[in-house]
């Protein structure tokens, strides 16, 4: 077996090593005044990666051809990492701008087998009888090649461009057909070509799909990887990493490797860089040829992606009409149609599907809808798209009072406004969509009090997501086209009409509760004498209602809380309450610096600004308190809310994987401003209450109890199903099968141990024995910090949870707030360091 299919290429160490980005241009960009252009470090990186992972470690010498060189950085980058492990390099570049080429003229002047050219690759050759062994290609994002079209249909009629013509907007496909041409012929071992492209490259139609479509045909498609946003300053744009091969053993294999590492980025100082790590993981996959965590081989069929157009007649005889695309090579038939909106549903398919190869892995990699169908029919209910349930085509109108006819539904395009049977109703500023639904399939109620649910207000945001468009920005159109295909997107649920009924009536009466709690509420105010009995009269429908919610919370929450439910004398009940609070806030806080510790360098400059803060309110994580914690949950909360606010794609998928990929919902309701609120509020009233020295009576505790409950379902209410979704586990062993990894693991829920076992999809593998937070199907698991632990007991396997409390000299103690028979433990101090982080300023 060859060296190089066992063991990484001795030259990747140097490109992985300490190096540093291209000081000729600093921050990576197309300088204005001087147009010189230079690769970023992380672009360089990948390019030569996508060059050395299957490159023979037996050979001596290399040929490189660069055809947009740029300031010559990424070839430099490639050439000294090769020189470094002993080969001979011939490096041959080639650049349109005068000053980009004096730039990497200067930079390989100590190089006598390299030579760069100034012109334009396009329309001529500057070196005609060089072989390349191996091709980077970083060229002009949405370059128009018009100007060259005279010299490069002269070329293509000599013989150039075997592949086509793209159409003039889109100038990448000649750089890389170029770049395939120059390699070393097949028959006399073949070379590779490494590109770094953007979106429209992989998915545009039309004669640049031609060209696309003969290349991947020709079987020289290697792997197309999604990279991280922002690698290139001057743009945002979305980029991936495409690699060719013409070599004969990876021509003959009809399979393609596609790798998603948009969220694999680390942010300092404003920047953008991908860890070495993410470089190591694209290598093996590239290298082995196996799927892994975030890569996986697919067929070049996979690539095939097909846009249709469905219709459906309703009852007036007018006829919806809608495009759908699909990916993946699924056929757009009466089995589609089926699957996708159910049997009888009267659509039909439209003419033939167009059919084109989509290279981007966005689509194959992941399908949002998933999730929300199968949370929909674990009911027992069917879901379905809207637009096979709507009697009109969907309209924007006006969220004022006008008047509608009735059995119109309004549907706000944020967040915060809710659906409602009136437009004014809404709560929206600007527009709202207005459907009509068909009467026989879905009452307008029971899709109002869905979609107004945290599954519904999922499904409303999934839609409009999914059917907006534009190239700088991202919004849903208000034309009939794109509306019929926001409509189309949004899932929703169509139980029975009796269930319907049922739930729709159900929702309005809790309305009317909510209603006469608020005027109960005020009531005493105007009577205060009457506050007992308003509260005797109510609380009765709420006295359970903790003790289930216990059963759902993570271990060690749950069973702090237990312990104060279950406390004799109301002193030991506030003085739990307070404890289980505790449990709350340090459980919290290290979920939250866990999940920012996934970025380590945007995080080391979150806890060096928390660090300070601590210092100037004389508090510290070596003696932590509960403001030590309320502060680390304000601060933490507060990066990640600004994250998501910008909106930016790679941001918010990068924040659900630091959550174990939970949706954004969920990872809102775990930094909201109103639970922040929530705990500063309860630390408020922990320190009045300890400040307190003198005699305090039973009724006194009592009313100190009753105030914590009341916290406690607030926080409820903050935190939603979320504890549902995002389990904490204890991992166990795995197993690598071909759809992927499956885990084993103790799922440490509710009060009582010892935990039931569980197998989760997963794509990173945990480390056994170690707490994680995670949800079936998650591409990356959340190691839990150790500032939280759970410990057993060898005899019966009961496990208690202990917190992190203080460092004393060369010890840790840790803290149960749970029935145990040790209240607290200690660890040496050395192991709990680099869970300090910056948080230490010491």
């Amino acid at each position: 077996m060859s060296k190089q299919k066992n063991s990484p290429h001795p030259a990747l160490e140097y490109v992985l090593g300490n190096l540093s980005e291209d000081e000729s241009s600093p921050g990576d960009k197309r300088a204005s005044a001087t147009g010189v252009y230079t690769t970023s470090l992380s672009l360089a990186r990948a390019l030569s990666v996508g060059c050395l992972a299957r490159l023979d470690s037996a050979s001596s010498a290399v040929n490189i051809w660069d055809p947009t060189a740029g300031s010559g950085f990424a070839g430099s980058v490639l050439v000294s990492a090769l020189q470094s492990a002993g080969v001979q390099t011939t490096y041959r570049g080639q650049e349109i701008n005068e000053a980009a080429t004096a730039a990497s003229q200067a930079r390989f002047q100590t190089d006598p087998a390299a030579e760069i050219a100034r012109g334009d690759t396009l329309a001529y050759d500057a070196f005609p009888g060089f072989a390349a062994d191996l091709v980077i290609v970083d060229p002009p994002w949405g370059m128009s090649w018009a100007g060259s079209s005279t010299e490069v249909n002269a070329r293509q009629n000599d013989g150039a461009f075997s592949f086509g013509l793209p159409q003039h907007s889109d100038g990448i496909w000649l750089f890389i057909s170029l770049a395939l041409e120059k390699l070393r012929p097949s028959s006399e071992g073949g070379g590779r070509v490494a590109a770094v492209v953007n979106p429209s490259t992989l998915s545009s139609s039309g004669a640049s799909g031609a060209v696309r479509q003969r290349i991947v045909e020709a079987g020289l498609l290697e792997s197309v990887t999604r990279l991280p946003d922002g690698l290139a300053p001057d743009t945002n744009i979305p980029l991936y990493l495409v690699t060719f091969s013409n070599r004969p053993k990876d021509m003959s294999r009809g399979k393609a490797m596609i790798a998603d590492l948009q969220t694999e980025f680390t942010t300092e100082g404003g920047r953008r860089t991908m860890p070495v790590n993410a470089f190591r993981e694209l290598e093996t996959g590239l290298r082995s040829g196996k799927p892994g965590p975030r890569n996986r081989i697919i067929t070049v069929r996979h690539f095939t992606r097909r846009d249709g157009i469905l219709a459906r007649t309703v009852n007036d005889g007018m006829q919806l009409s809608w495009r759908v695309t699909t990916y993946a090579d699924t056929p757009i038939d009466s089995h589609f149609v089926e699957s996708r909106y159910g049997q009888a549903s009267g659509v039909s398919v439209v003419d033939a599907a167009r059919e084109t190869v989509d290279l981007d892995p966005s689509r194959i990699f992941g399908d949002d809808s998933r999730d929300l169908i199968k949370g929909i029919e674990a009911t027992g209910w069917r879901a379905r798209r809207l637009s096979s349930l709507i009697a009109t085509e969907p309209v924007s109108v006006k969220a004022t009072g006008d008047t509608f006819p009735d059995g119109q539904l309004f549907i706000p395009t944020n967040r915060e406004g809710k659906v409602a049977t009136a437009s004014s109703a809404t709560g929206s500023g600007g527009r709202v969509l207005s459907i009509l639904l068909d009467a026989e399939a879905l009452e307008p109620s029971f899709l109002a009090a869905w979609l107004n649910s945290e599954h519904g207000v999922t499904s409303r945001r999934r839609a409009i997501e999914a059917s907006s468009t534009g190239k700088f920005v991202n919004a849903l159109r208000s034309d009939a086209s794109s509306l019929m295909r926001w409509a189309d997107e949004l899932i929703v649920p169509v139980p029975d009409r009796s269930t319907q009924l049922e739930l729709a009536s159900a929702d309005e009466r809790l309305a009317s509760f909510e209603a006469e709690l608020s005027a109960q509420r005020e009531s005493i105010w105007a009577s205060p004498e009457t506050a007992e009995s308003v509260v005797s009269k109510i609380a009765g429908a709420f006295d359970n209602s903790l003790s289930s919610w216990l059963e759902q919370l993570p271990y060690p929450i749950a069973s702090a809380l237990w312990t104060a439910e279950t406390a004799s004398t109301p002193g030991d009940q506030q003085r739990a309450y307070i404890h289980a609070w505790e449990a709350i806030v340090t459980f919290h806080a290290t979920v939250l610096l866990s999940a920012s510790r996934t970025d380590p360098a945007h995080s080391s400059e979150v806890e060096t600004a928390i660090g300070e803060t601590l210092k100037q309110q004389n508090l510290g994580i070596e003696r932590s308190s509960f403001k030590t914690w309320v502060i680390i949950i304000e601060r933490v909360s507060k990066e990640f809310r600004r994250t998501l606010e910008k909106g930016d794609a790679d941001d918010i998928a990068r924040v659900r994987r630091s959550f174990a990929d939970l949706d954004q919902g969920g990872v809102e309701r775990l930094i909201s401003k109103e639970l922040v609120d929530k705990v500063n509020e309860v630390n408020t009233k922990r320190n009045q209450w300890h400040g307190h020295n003198g005699y305090t009576s039973d009724d006194d505790w009592r009313r100190q109890v009753r105030s914590l409950v009341a916290d406690l379902s607030e926080l409820r209410q903050i935190f939603g199903n979320v504890w549902a979704h995002l389990l904490l586990v204890r991992a166990g062993t795995s197993t690598l099968r071909r759809d992927g990894r499956i885990q084993t693991a103790e799922v440490a829920v509710g009060t009582r141990s010892p935990f039931k076992k569980q197998d989760f999809r997963i794509g990173d593998q945990m480390i056994d024995g170690d707490l994680y937070l995670v949800k079936d199907g998650s591409q990356s698991p959340l190691p839990l910090g150790q500032f939280v632990q759970l410990r057993s007991a060898p005899r019966d396997a009961q496990y208690t949870s202990y917190f992190y409390n203080r460092t004393d000299g060369t010890r840790v103690r840790m803290v149960s707030y749970q029935h145990s028979s040790e209240s607290e433990i200690h660890d040496d101090a050395e192991d709990f360091r680099s869970e300090f982080g910056r948080l230490s300023l010491g």
